[in-house]
């Protein structure tokens, strides 16, 4: 397709950049699709209730109302959150240009989230740095990859981070705790009611949120998210339902509810079905409006087919006066995250948090798929 090999050319010239060059992002990751043909997928049109357009704010706030509590009603209710956090700090290592902590917190009552805590070296007293909050893919790994104890460093995104002078909260799925995620999920809805696993994903992202919130160091206005896979999905329930993530990377997630597996037991389950496409993610990503959220993928979940979706949402980002905070990015890997799309990612997120990265760290070359 014309547009692909557009989008291609200028991928490239944009990675001959230096690190702090401001970069056109809708030239990237809208005007590749100005020309692409949008196929009928049965996306409703994100009007009214009542179906007429959408003209100002105010109509728009009373509708995502509407949708954010038609999606909360598909997650299930979230539980209460405990009085306190109650932080454990379990081991403190010195590592190169940065501290790990591992730790937990109270997630919800009786449940506590496992997390480390990447903090850089040299934080000045009185100075807030941002903050990114990594979701892991699955991976038996889990919290580990991201903090550089897992077995591909290409994917030590909470790393490559905090060399970039982030604070950095890699947790835990909690599907990847137990039995794996089909006993995790099932322990789910005994312990908290009508919740989904995608659900007490969310409650915890934004638990996240909280814990970040509570150190000194951090700037809660300047908080992102990002995530491969498994955590793609949290990045967008976690943008729609927390608006103190101000900016977010969904990689290889697979946005559309039938692109990926979005109705197993431990996401939406299958009572999602007959909802699709009267309900649909280009919703959920309207809800993240008009905060920047970039959807990244390759030739597996989240390449070309991906735009649809975020054509759909783009009239609330306009609306809004925020149209250069959503696009489409195929960095035309696999189900991977590759270097040059990394590179774009922390650009992306350096850029809408305002931070002047202090190196352009992106991880070592892909580990060839053998």
């Amino acid at each position: 397709m014309r547009y692909a090999y557009t989008l291609h050319v200028m991928l490239v010239a944009v990675l001959a950049l230096p690190p702090q060059a401001t970069i056109d992002w809708p030239a990237l990751t809208q005007k590749p699709y100005a020309g692409a043909k949008i196929p009928d997928l049965g996306l409703k049109p994100l009007l009214s209730k009542d179906g007429n357009p959408i003209t100002t704010k105010d109509g728009w706030t009373a509708r995502r109302q509407e949708l954010a509590d038609a999606w909360q009603a598909k997650l299930g209710p979230f539980p209460k959150k405990p009085a306190n956090l109650d932080v454990k700090i379990e081991e403190t290592e010195k590592c190169d240009g940065y501290t790990r902590q591992l730790l937990s917190f109270h997630s919800a009552e009786g449940d506590r989230l496992l997390t480390y805590l990447l903090i850089p070296d040299g934080i000045k007293p009185d100075e807030k740095r941002p903050a990114v909050v990594v979701f892991h893919q699955t991976t038996k790994d889990t919290l580990r990859e991201p903090a550089g104890l897992g077995a591909k460093p290409h994917l030590a995104l909470g790393v490559h981070l905090v060399k970039r002078g982030y604070v950095v909260l890699s947790p835990q799925c909690y599907i990847m705790k137990g039995k794996g995620p089909r006993a995790q999920a099932d322990e789910c809805a005994k312990t908290w009611s009508g919740l989904t696993g995608l659900g007490k994903m969310t409650f915890d992202a934004i638990r996240c949120v909280d814990f970040l919130a509570s150190l000194a160091y951090v700037d809660v206005l300047r908080i992102g998210c990002i995530g491969f896979s498994l955590g793609a999905k949290e990045v967008l329930y976690a943008m729609a339902f927390e608006t103190r993530y101000k900016c977010g990377v969904f990689n290889e997630g697979g946005v559309g509810l039938k692109m990926s597996n979005w109705t197993d037991p431990w996401y939406l389950t299958e009572k999602m079905k007959p909802h699709i496409p009267d309900m649909e993610n280009h919703q959920v990503l309207a809800l993240c409006a008009p905060r920047p959220i970039l959807i990244l993928g390759g030739d597996s979940a989240d390449g070309d087919a991906s735009w649809p979706f975020v054509h759909a949402a783009l009239p609330v980002y306009r609306l809004l006066g925020a149209e250069a905070k959503i696009g489409l990015l195929n960095h035309k890997g696999k189900h991977g995250y590759p270097v040059e799309g990394r590179r774009q990612s922390y650009r992306w997120l350096d850029h809408w948090l305002e931070h002047r990265s202090t190196s352009d760290e992106v991880g070592p070359a892909d580990i060839p798929k053998k």
